[in-house]
């Protein structure tokens, strides 16, 4: 759920640091779909997948976190391996088209 998301990337990177011993961790891959179905409560969605983006960069820069969004562009052949999410959760759309 989106109101979550953000504590739980928190955490995760907080026990990455935590075994990572003083090597740098950066988030290579987070991201928001903006179309498809709901998966595990998440819901898919322009305003989510905004919110989620500016949260991330907002914790990023306060906690000087390097962060890696994925992805730039939606990728339609991934539904058949992701299923209804996985063909969306680039800035922009499979055409180039900035979504935001």
């Amino acid at each position: 759920m989106l109101e979550y998301s953000i504590l739980y990337m928190k955490d995760m990177y907080r026990r990455a640091t935590k075994v990572a011993a003083g090597k740098k961790v950066i988030i290579t891959e987070t991201g928001w779909p903006d179309q498809g179905p709901d998966e595990w409560g998440a819901k898919p969605g322009f305003a989510n997948a905004m919110k989620y983006f500016i949260g991330t960069y907002q914790w990023a820069a306060e906690d000087n976190v390097d962060v890696f969004y994925f992805s730039s562009f939606d990728e339609q052949w991934k539904v058949k391996d992701e299923g209804g999410v996985g063909a969306h959760w680039g800035l922009w759309d499979a055409h180039g088209n900035y979504k935001y």
